[in-house]
Formats: C-alpha cells, sequence, structure tokens
C-alpha cells in the first residue's frame, strides 16, 4: 500500500488541511491518507490541550474518509517526525509512506532531528505555494546532500490559517466553511479558544468546586492580586493562577490521576501518596483543559500550590503563599507572621510556609513532603540580601 500522512500542530485541524490531503491522496493515487496530529512539539506551543486537538482530527478525519492517528499524543515526550515514522515503518514493513510537506519546510528540513533517517524511510509530497521558482532548486539540492526523495504536487488548498480560526472562535464569529462542521461543533460545545474574562472565570468555578472552596479560591485571588507587586509578579497571571489553583479539587483521586495521565505529568511521590496535594498537578491539567489557559507560568503556578519548590518564580511563590494566608484560613501559630512578612517579601514568606508545614506534619507523625523540603533546603542557602532580590534569581 502506498499510504499518505500529514502531520502538524493541526490546532485546530482546518478545511485547509482536509483539502491538501485530499489532493495529494488523489494527486498520488494513495491508497490511504492519515492525518497525525502533534502531542508535544519541538518548536510550537499548542493553544489547546492535545487531546482535544487530537479528536477534532478524529471527527475531520471520519468526515473526510480519512484515518487518524495518535501515535505522537500517546508519546509523553517532545515529538519528532523520526521516532514516528520509525514506529510506523516497524509497524507497516511492506508499505510505502508519502509525508505531506509544504514548499516552505523543504528549506529547513535539514535541520530535522537526524533527517538522513527520515529520508530513508519516505517519500516527501511538496505542496508549494504558488510563485516559488526556487523550490524546484532546492529539493534537487537536498537530495544531492541526504538522498531524500521529493515530488511536487501542484495546486494549493484555501488559504485558511489556524491563527485565523483560533482567532474568529476566541470572538465567537462563524467558522462555518474554514473547518469541518464537526470540529466547528466541537469549538464551540468545549469553548476552544474562547478568551475567558476573569467573571467567566469565576462563574464556571463556581459550579465545579464547593461553595467553601470557592470562597477560599476567592480569597487566594485576591491575596494574590494584592500582593503581586510585592512579588514582583504580573497582576493578571496572578489573578488567573489564585481563582483556579484549586479547580481539580471536587476530582476522586481516579480522576486526578487520569487528569495528570492525559495531561503528560510526571507525578512527584508525594503527589502520588497524599490526595491533599495530587490536586495541585490534575488543576494544571484542568485549567487547561477547561479554561483554555495555556501559559505555561500560570500553569505551573497552579502545579505548584502546595508543595513548593526550590527556585520558584515570583508567581509560583506568590501562589503558594497566597494559599498558606488568604483570610479565609483558619488561625494556626506563625500564621500572622507569615502574613506580615508576605507584605514586604514573598519569598521570605515562602520560605516560613515550608517550614510551618514541616512543623505540623511532625506533630501529626506524618512524613514531610520531600520537594518541600528541597525548597527550605534552597532558601537556607541564600542570603538575606538574596531573599531580598528574589530566590528564583
Amino acid at each position: 500500500m502506498r499510504i499518505g500522512i500529514l502531520g502538524g500542530t493541526m490546532d485546530p485541524v482546518h478545511s485547509g488541511h482536509i483539502a491538501i490531503a485530499q489532493l495529494v491522496r488523489r494527486t498520488l493515487e494513495l491508497d490511504e491518507m492519515i492525518l497525525l496530529p502533534a502531542g508535544d512539539p519541538p518548536h510550537k506551543t499548542a493553544s489547546v490541550d492535545k487531546w482535544h486537538r487530537l479528536e477534532m482530527v478524529r471527527l475531520a478525519a471520519e468526515q473526510a474518509q480519512m484515518k487518524c492517528s495518535d501515535v505522537e499524543v500517546r508519546r509523553e515526550k517532545t515529538t519528532y517526525t523520526v521516532d514516528t515514522l520509525t514506529e510506523f515503518t516497524a509497524a507497516h514493513p511492506d508499505d510505502e509512506v508519502v509525508y505531506v510537506v509544504g514548499g516552505d519546510t523543504v528549506y529547513v528540513i535539514e535541520q530535522w532531528r537526524d533527517f538522513p533517517r527520515v529520508a530513508r524511510m519516505c517519500t516527501f509530497a511538496v505542496v508549494a505555494r504558488p510563485g516559488d521558482v526556487a523550490l524546484e532548486r532546492e529539493m534537487e539540492a537536498v537530495s544531492r546532500r541526504t538522498g531524500a526523495r521529493f515530488v511536487q504536487v501542484p495546486g494549493e488548498g484555501p488559504d485558511i490559517s489556524s491563527t485565523m480560526i483560533r482567532q474568529r472562535a476566541a470572538a465567537n464569529e462563524s467558522l462555518s466553511g474554514l473547518v469541518p462542521e464537526p470540529v466547528a461543533k466541537y469549538i464551540a460545545e468545549n469553548r476552544l479558544y474562547h478568551r475567558w474574562t476573569a467573571e467567566e472565570m469565576a462563574e464556571q468555578l463556581q459550579r465545579m468546586i464547593p461553595p467553601k472552596r470557592f470562597a477560599h479560591s476567592i480569597g487566594v485571588m485576591e491575596t494574590a492580586v494584592r500582593l503581586a507587586p510585592v512579588a514582583g509578579a504580573d497582576g493578571e497571571k496572578a489573578r488567573v493562577a489564585g481563582l483556579l489553583h484549586d479547580c481539580a479539587k471536587k476530582l476522586n483521586r481516579e480522576q486526578m490521576l487520569e487528569a495528570t495521565r492525559m495531561g503528560g505529568v510526571s507525578l512527584l511521590p508525594d503527589e502520588l501518596e497524599n490526595e491533599a496535594v495530587l490536586h495541585a498537578p490534575a488543576g494544571a491539567f484542568v485549567a487547561r483543559h477547561v479554561f483554555g489557559v495555556s501559559d505555561p507560568e500560570i500553569l505551573s503556578a497552579i502545579r505548584l500550590h502546595t508543595v513548593g519548590a526550590p527556585g520558584m518564580t515570583p508567581l509560583e511563590a506568590l501562589i503558594y503563599v497566597a494559599d498558606f494566608i488568604e483570610p479565609n484560613r483558619k488561625p494556626i501559630p506563625g500564621l500572622e507572621a507569615i502574613r506580615a512578612a508576605a507584605e514586604t517579601d514573598v519569598f521570605r514568606a515562602a520560605a516560613m510556609c515550608g517550614e510551618s508545614t514541616r512543623r505540623y506534619v511532625a506533630s501529626q507523625g506524618l512524613p514531610f513532603c520531600g520537594q518541600t523540603q528541597a525548597m527550605l533546603d534552597f532558601y537556607e542557602q541564600k542570603t538575606d540580601q538574596q531573599i531580598t532580590e528574589g530566590f528564583s534569581k
């Protein structure tokens, strides 16, 4: 069989992807065309979770009578074409693989990881932009240097970009004709690419967690926003991270573990053993998957808000501290001292929070979190001047 593969971030998959795949399949008389959404590509950060992108591609492929592969989405590490083709050709040793690329890719294709090996495993179908008079010469040069096989496919797809679609979806504009109808429906139902306001996030969160937990989340958010200038953190990022830090709190252990698995998160031993802190890494997944948060610093601040970490950024330290000192917290020994310290030095307050936690678990005869201890060890190595300047430096 002759099998075509069209890969890419597909954030989201759109009618241009489908048109190009159909063009190549028809022109080269391929037996099968596979759409291959990337998992964690090395040079791009997707706007929505990879599992959302996979489902959109699955819907588009089904409508277009193509196949969808989850091989890169399943991979729990950065995805490279050489790994994908190695896995694919091992499973289909008697098939010819045709890998679809755009004309622009030819000029940088030798920069791909282990490209000579990639070139041995497939033929490249090149869909060129009109007027690229240098492309044929470039394909010949790359072929001479590497042995790569190129076939140029005349024609082009519609002038559609994923960026355009994300912008239209964010503005609640129609996606008719730009994406397959099932994909448009999926984007709308899941509010993908929607730019959530703080008010919308709060309304959604209130439906997801108990009233006392919601009041705590509002307290953390307000504390984080107020102290953001002290910490040197972005106020809007503090607002989102503070509000959503406990967004996975209502999930049970199995649901939290599934969320972290789907997000490709490597859990710490303490997180695996203690449900009281497992909601933090699960919350990072929910923040991205449900609320569309893609900022890595916000997601990391949510992830670390229960156990901290050595060398936290200002935002990470701020959310860790705000969770500890927000006004709804019950009084505990030393709490007011921590609150006072946070007014001038969030990093010193973070160290005090960690020490307070250590004393509490010791009094209960419980094991202390290894990462929190590592954070305390990190802070103990800092001078007062370094504390003032910020531990993350």
